[in-house]
């Protein structure tokens, strides 16, 4: 199974970074780079999004704000360099929190969570 990933963040290094990470993951793919929060809701209007990768500090809408208002979310890692968003990600219902600079080791074991999740409803269905 190919998890589709979408990555947001006003950041060009951050989206490359995310971006080479998801290509050394086989059951990875990249959908999409975003730089804000009003992109990624276009897209994913027309576009099915398993994973989110989602920075927090954006011009136009905040990464918290966008979260919010999804009916129906992906499964979201946040990817920020703050920790204070940390308890309202999570209460947000978000897999991990991924502080920046963000490790390659660090990525997979929040990836490895994803995974586990998704193989989780798959069964369940």
């Amino acid at each position: 199974m190919k998890i589709r990933c979408l990555i947001i963040d006003d950041e060009q290094l951050a989206r490359d970074l995310l971006e080479a990470y998801i290509k050394e993951i086989p059951d990875l793919v990249v959908l999409a780079k975003c730089k804000n929060a009003l992109d990624a809701e276009k897209l994913m209007q027309s576009e099915k999004v398993d994973l989110l990768f989602l920075d927090i500090q954006m011009p136009l809408k905040s990464g918290i704000d966008f979260l919010r208002q999804l009916t129906n979310p992906p499964k979201v890692i946040l990817t920020t360099a703050f920790k204070k968003y940390a308890l309202e990600g999570y209460e947000l219902e978000i897999v991990d929190y991924l502080l920046k600079p963000i490790g390659f080791e660090r990525f997979k074991l929040a990836v490895s969570k994803v995974k586990e999740l998704l193989q989780l409803e798959y069964k369940a269905q």
